[in-house]
């Protein structure tokens, strides 16, 4: 049995015709399944490809729409500003505007104080000429005296 051939297990070796096509169709089996599975994933890159392509347009759209946004809110912002600054114009108007009205309420106030003054003094001046037909140098002084008397107080009432 020692001269028994066993098969080289060299470059020379040969293999049966069964064993060539079994190599052949697994060899065959995993081409095919290879191609296959190339298939799949160059069908699964094409749609994760598209799905990509999809994410980016959407992207797009709401980089846009908060643009959009953003505007409207800063123009929302500058028109409330400047409403905000018409009725502070307003106001400061409509403020001075009383001030101008009170003014002239007080300088017709002290008019009216001055004249009622005035009219006070002339009917004394009156009375006293109706009194005594006439005056007298003293009398004319002190009439005059209490003139300067009044002007000094209606004077004294409006710087207050």
């Amino acid at each position: 049995m020692a001269d028994a051939k066993k098969p080289a297990q060299g470059p020379d070796t040969q293999f049966s015709e069964n064993e060539v096509l079994a190599r052949i169709e697994s060899i065959l089996r995993f081409t095919t399944d290879e191609l296959a599975n190339s298939e799949v994933r160059a069908q699964a890159f094409e749609k994760l490809t598209e799905f990509e392509a999809q994410l980016l347009y959407q992207q797009r759209n709401i980089s846009t729409a908060l643009e959009n946004v953003q505007k409207y809110r800063d123009e929302i912002e500058k028109e409330w500003h400047k409403e905000k600054q018409v009725r502070e114009n307003t106001l400061d108007l409509m403020a001075q505007r009383m001030k101008d009205l009170h003014q002239t309420l007080r300088a017709q106030e002290y008019l009216l104080d001055y004249a009622a003054g005035e009219q006070k003094f002339l009917r004394e001046l009156l009375v006293q000429l109706h009194n005594k037909k006439s005056l007298t140098e003293q009398d004319v002084e002190k009439i005059l005296g209490e003139h300067e008397q009044l002007l000094a107080e209606l004077s004294r009432k409006a710087k207050k």
